[in-house]
Order: C-alpha cells, then structure tokens, then sequence
C-alpha cells in the first residue's frame, strides 16, 4: 500500500478527534448524534484495519506475493463489523472483554443506524453525551492495541505517521 494512503488514515483520524473533542469540549449536544455515527464508523474501520495488519504480521515468517497480500487486503476489506470482530478475537488480536465492548457498540450501532426514526433519546443531550463518551473510551482501547500491534510490526521504525499519540482532549 502507498505511504500516501496511510497518511490519509492517520489525517483522517486525527480530524475524528479533533472534532469529537471540540464536541465534548463546547459541549454541542446538537452535534453529539453526529459525534457518535463518526466513533462507531472510526471504530470499525480501524478494526477492520487491524485484522488486516494482524493476519499479515502473522504470515510475516515469509515474503508475501503481492498477489496474496492483495487477497488478504481484499478479504479484510470485505468482512462486515461482526466478521471482523470475530476475526479479531480468534487472532488474539484483542482479549475478549475488548471484543464485548465492541460488540456492545456493534449491537448499539446496528440498532442506532437502522432505527434511527424511532431512536428515543435523539434529541436528549445528556444522554448523548454520555453515549458519545463511552464510544469515545472503548475507542482509546482499541487504540492501544492499534499502539502495540504497530509497535510489535515495527511499522512505527518505518512509518513516522503511525505513532498514534491519543490526547485525552477527548475524554472531557
């Protein structure tokens, strides 16, 4: 994968924070349901993310073919959230009480997104809030494995931008 494209994770994730804290911080209960659809998109795609560095770290005893990395890139693309999920935990990617936060959020989000004509605390900031920073909490710990595993790849020695450093700006 070009370096290019994996300046624009990390740009993209660092404006995710940048305007979740501003959420929290300016406390913009109109911009909370937004704030929690951008968190549950951000944790799953550096989920998805992650299993694909993870099963590719795990094949590294050998060169992989392009055509092979290709397939596994594709295959980790296509997985849906659940898959994923599940991919991660029989990867030992994550322990399990990270996978039932996550598939907590996965369940949430299923019924947030599909439902959301019916969602009863649309327009209820104080329960928003606390939803968007739960979201926000188990996304910091799938940061720290997105940490470990860069380091434990040694991605971080040859890709300055994947030295993730969380601020807590958005923990307020």
């Amino acid at each position: 994968m070009p370096k290019h494209r994996y300046c624009k994770l990390t740009n993209a994730i660092e404006r995710i924070e940048k305007d979740i804290g501003t959420i929290l911080i300016k406390k913009q209960s109109s911009r909370y349901f937004e704030g929690i659809v951008l968190m549950y998109s951000l944790i799953e795609n550096i989920h998805r993310w992650l299993v694909f560095l993870k099963v590719v770290w795990d094949k590294c005893n050998r060169t992989l073919p392009a055509r092979e990395f290709e397939s596994l890139k594709k295959y980790c693309n296509q997985q849906d959230f659940y898959s994923a999920l599940n991919l991660a935990l029989a990867t030992n990617l994550i322990k399990h009480s990270l996978f039932r936060k996550i598939d907590e959020i996965r369940r949430e989000r299923n019924d947030m997104i599909h439902q959301c004509y019916i969602f009863t605390h649309r327009r209820n900031g104080h329960v928003l809030r606390a939803k968007l920073k739960r979201i926000v909490n188990i996304a910091d710990e799938l940061f720290v494995v997105f940490n470990n595993l860069v380091q434990e790849t040694g991605a971080d020695d040859s890709y300055d931008i994947f030295k993730m450093r969380r601020s807590k700006q958005m923990l307020i």
